[in-house]
């Protein structure tokens, strides 16, 4: 009878555990919910493929956050550096017959008080659009090997869906893909599309890409999915990105010499690749030149007839810095992106 009794009391205590349990998810998430919605006035970014405005097809210019930012009470909240915003506003000012996307990997709320969004959005070439992976990759090469599962496997899973959406992106829309920690110094408007640059003499680098929209450019990206399935490595960060270009252009161009595929459309086959001054002048392992003093007009000499410059964020520790620092990084802030740069009060991160 005893342990009768007892059993019913532990099968009671475990039921009231998980009632007690289901309550507090609940008021949390309604508390959650209302926090969102009505404290912080929060604005959802639209789907990019359900939003009645869409990326005009080879005139837009891509940027992607494939990181989620959430906290105990916001979820996927915009969470954006001023470098990157940056990058972005570089973009708008200097192409103003672009449109620039920003697309974000998971659904995104906007704080309608946020001063460095608030001065992209004052730019109507910007706009800010959120994605569903599944939906985003259906009628793409890639769509079924997706459902197997094997990217979410990924070691550097961050890094190798930023590779892959930025070529589903190419292959929907065509246009230009830009990491966002690119900052461009010059307009891209009048550059035929079909492009990437050298990031050194044996390597072409995936931050920065132009496919057309239709014709070679589309078959190109279509050649580039196929080869990020066919090779995937979920345990090696560039493998699947910058090695990935290399591959396909490699049987495009008849060689595995980049200094011979360098400016050069008709080996080609009408596809560019930029020299290494173009994007890329201040490799990763000199990326601390961009905040010295001492290196400004080095920097700036190197850069004077390139497009844009790579931040390379993924390895930088310099921020937050000063606005009034000099040195070449900020002095290209305050002159390609003056609104972030204005924003950004004394200290940019």
């Amino acid at each position: 009878m005893f342990l009768i009794q007892k059993s019913n009391l532990s099968t009671y205590l475990i039921s009231r555990r998980r009632l007690i349990l289901a309550v507090l998810v609940a008021v949390v998430f309604v508390f959650s919910i209302k926090y969102l919605t009505s404290n912080e006035k929060l604005t959802a970014a639209e789907d990019i493929l359900l939003s009645s405005s869409k990326p005009p097809p080879g005139r837009t210019i891509f940027f992607i956050e494939s990181s989620c930012n959430r906290s105990d009470f916001q979820y996927n909240v915009i969470s954006m550096k001023t470098h990157q915003a940056c990058g972005i506003e570089s973009a708008a000012l200097h192409n103003p017959k672009f449109q620039v996307f920003v697309l974000f990997a998971c659904p995104t709320y906007r704080n309608e008080s946020m001063p460095i969004i608030d001065a992209l959005l004052s730019y109507k070439n910007v706009h800010f659009r959120s994605l569903n992976l599944d939906r985003y990759a259906e009628d793409t090469p890639i769509a079924d090997w997706l459902k197997k599962g094997d990217l979410l496997k990924s070691s550097y899973l961050k890094f190798h869906l930023s590779d892959l959406l930025r070529l589903i992106t190419l292959y929907r829309f065509g246009g230009v893909y830009m990491d966002m920690d690119v900052l461009l110094l010059r307009s891209l408007e009048d550059e035929p599309l079909n492009f990437a640059g050298a990031e050194r003499a044996d390597s072409i680098a995936n931050g920065v890409i132009g496919l057309e929209p239709s014709g070679f450019g589309h078959q190109l990206a279509e050649l580039f999915l196929q080869d990020f399935q066919a090779n995937y490595k979920g345990d090696t960060w560039a493998h699947n990105g910058p090695m990935g270009l290399v591959r396909v252009l490699s049987e495009v161009c008849g060689t595995k010499n980049v200094t011979l595929m360098v400016n050069n459309r008709d080996r080609c086959q009408g596809f560019k690749v930029f020299d290494v001054n173009a994007f890329y002048e201040i490799p990763w392992q000199q990326w601390r030149f961009f905040f010295q003093p001492e290196t400004a007009l080095l920097v700036l000499g190197r850069t004077i007839n390139s497009i844009m410059v790579h931040i390379w964020n993924h390895i930088v520790t310099e921020w937050p810095l000063k606005t009034d620092s000099i040195n070449a990084y900020m002095m290209w802030a305050s002159q390609h992106c003056p609104r972030v740069f204005a924003a950004a009060g004394e200290l940019f991160d």
